[in-house]
């Protein structure tokens, strides 16, 4: 299993081909709340049907009140070490950390995410999955 973030989609989301590729399925991928926030937030009116029809062919992890704390806790634990990250990337690390998941992302804010907590995995494509 892969978590996505938002940056990832949006690069297949504009090579379409690739996505395919993929071979999207419920087993293999997973996104979060956040991420298909940031995809609709985004998304051109004549894209929001095609977005939330992608979002079905993933499988897709619900949240709780521990995740909001857990997601806090990390944006203090970065603020102390004098790292500002964006709300919506502590709260999808969480995610990935709180499942064992790795996480495709192209954002360098989990790189300084992962030099806190070295247990958030980071997937790599050259990896298979």
């Amino acid at each position: 299993m892969i978590l996505f973030d938002t940056n990832v989609l949006i690069d297949f989301w504009k090579n379409p081909k690739e996505l395919l590729k993929l071979d999207i399925t419920p087993d293999k991928f997973s996104i979060c709340g956040p991420v298909r926030t940031e995809l609709l937030h985004g998304a051109k009116d004549n894209e929001v049907n095609d977005i939330l029809a992608l979002f079905k062919g993933f499988n897709n992890i619900v949240m709780d009140d521990y995740d909001w704390e857990g997601a806090g806790f990390i944006l203090q634990t970065m603020r102390s070490n004098g790292f500002q990250i964006p709300f919506a990337d502590a709260v999808i690390a969480f995610i990935a950390m709180k499942y064992d998941i790795p996480l495709w992302t192209q954002d360098t804010h989990f790189l300084l995410i992962q030099g806190c907590y070295p247990e958030l995995k980071l997937y790599s494509p050259k990896e298979s999955f």
